[in-house]
Order: structure tokens, then sequence, then C-alpha cells
């Protein structure tokens, strides 16, 4: 199921811009995980060195770190790293969903014989191509609930993509799917239950920060999901619409080197 090399240059364009959309989206993470982690090296050296420079001139700026909490700090640092771990997830999962649309669109058949339409859309769109582009849109929302891993799967059977991914990778994926789970939706301190005679109660409370999440961990995570995005794109350039050695692809492809300068 492909391609020929002769498919007109718009659709490779399309799929350069999902790819380049995934790939400027890293570059911004990876600034902000440099940022981040200097920002709070800096408040650390700050306090470890006695806090130099508050009698200097530089003084009216330097209180602003003398004026930060040992407890604000780690609460940032933990707040930073869940927000960049969603940020990533909503990167590869914007990535994987516009992939699929894109197949689908291109290989219409590929959604099966059989997928319905609903009358409304055959009413209200002015085209059969209208009518095609809701149908993808409404059997890529069917997939996007899958964990990343089954997503790729589905790429795999459904488009007969050959998606190399490392060992590392794919356990990568699904741990990421467990811390996801756990940084997002573990952030409650309080149960709540229903007693003997039906009146809402709390459970206990609990103080401790929840889900331990380190900055470590967040880039093992954004690392898994490049691999993954860039294992999927190569495949896609290469098997779909046969152009692999293209200059552009190859460029695109190159954009995740970016992250090398950001973080050192």
């Amino acid at each position: 199921m492909y391609v020929s090399a002769d498919a007109p240059d718009t659709v490779l364009e399309a799929y350069l811009n999902i790819v380049f959309s995934f790939s400027r989206g890293v570059v911004r993470i990876w600034g902000a995980e440099a940022a981040s982690a200097r920002l709070l090296g800096a408040l650390r050296g700050f306090r470890e060195f006695g806090q130099p420079g508050l009698e200097g001139p530089a003084a009216p700026i330097l209180q602003y770190l003398a004026r930060v909490p040992h407890n604000a700090a780690e609460s940032l640092e933990y707040v930073t790293n869940v927000s960049h771990l969603v940020y990533a997830t909503a990167l590869l999962d914007t990535f994987l969903s516009q992939t699929t649309q894109f197949l689908f669109l291109l290989i219409p058949r590929a959604m099966g014989e059989n997928q319905p339409v609903p009358l409304r859309a055959l009413i209200d769109v002015h085209s059969k191509n209208e009518a095609i582009t809701q149908a993808a849109l409404a059997r890529v929302r069917e997939i996007d609930y899958l964990p990343f891993e089954d997503r790729i799967q589905f790429l795999r059977d459904t488009f007969k993509l050959h998606i190399a991914l490392s060992p590392e990778t794919t356990k990568g994926l699904a741990r990421c799917s467990s811390v996801r789970q756990s940084a997002t939706h573990d952030q409650a301190s309080t149960g709540l239950r229903l007693d003997d005679l039906g009146n809402i109660v709390s459970g206990q409370d609990t103080d401790s920060q929840p889900s331990k999440f380190s900055s470590e961990e967040a880039h093992r995570t954004i690392e898994s999901y490049e691999q993954a995005s860039r294992a999927v794109a190569e495949a896609v350039f290469s098997q779909i619409l046969k152009q692999g050695d293209h200059p552009a692809v190859q460029l695109v492809l190159q954009g995740s080197t970016a992250k090398i300068a950001l973080r050192t």
C-alpha cells in the first residue's frame, strides 16, 4: 500500500508540515527544559554559597532569589516536570492523530469499506472529498483513545508500515503511559466517599506531594516520544510517499538535533 513517487508536491508538503510542527514543539520543550534546569540550578547555588551578592549592585535582582522558600522551589520543580510531560504527550498525541488522518485521506479505503458516513455529513457537505475528510476525522477519534504503542501498531497493521522501534523506545512508551496517568490523575490529596448514611465524606487528607516525577524521567519521556515519532515519520516518507531521500525530508528529520545545543 503506497503512493508513487509521482505524487503531487502538495502531498509531501502536507506531511512535512505535520512532522515540522512536532519538531518545532520538541525544540520548544527542550528549550524550556534547559531554561528551567538553569534557573533551578542558579537558585540552589545561590543558597549553597550563602546568598552572595546581596550587598552588591545586583542586590535588587538577587533579592528575588532570596525570597523563594525551599518548599516553593520544590513545588516549582515538580509542577514544571509534570507540565513538560503533559506538553510532550500532547505533541506526540497530535502527531499520531495527524499522521493517521493524513494516511486516511491519502488512502481512503484504509478506513474500511464498511466505515459509516452519517446522513447529516452527506447533506451538509458540498463534495465527496468533504465527506471523506469528515469520515477520516471520525475514524481517527475512534483510535485516539488507544495507548501510543497501540496506535503505532494500528499504523503498522492498517498501512502495512514497517515502523522500527528499539526495545528501549517500546519500553519507554509503555512506561510513559503509566507515568502520565499517575502525574495527571494522581493529584488529589483527599478521597471522597459515601458513608453508611449516604452522606458525602472525605477520606484521609495527605500533605505529601503526589506522584514523584523527576526531571530525568521527563528527559527519558521526551526522548522516547522523539524516537517514536521519527520512526513513524521515516516509515511514511520512505514506504508510503517514496520520498525518503528528499532533501526537505532529511532536513526535517534532523530537527530534533537542536536539543543538543539547548541542553549544553
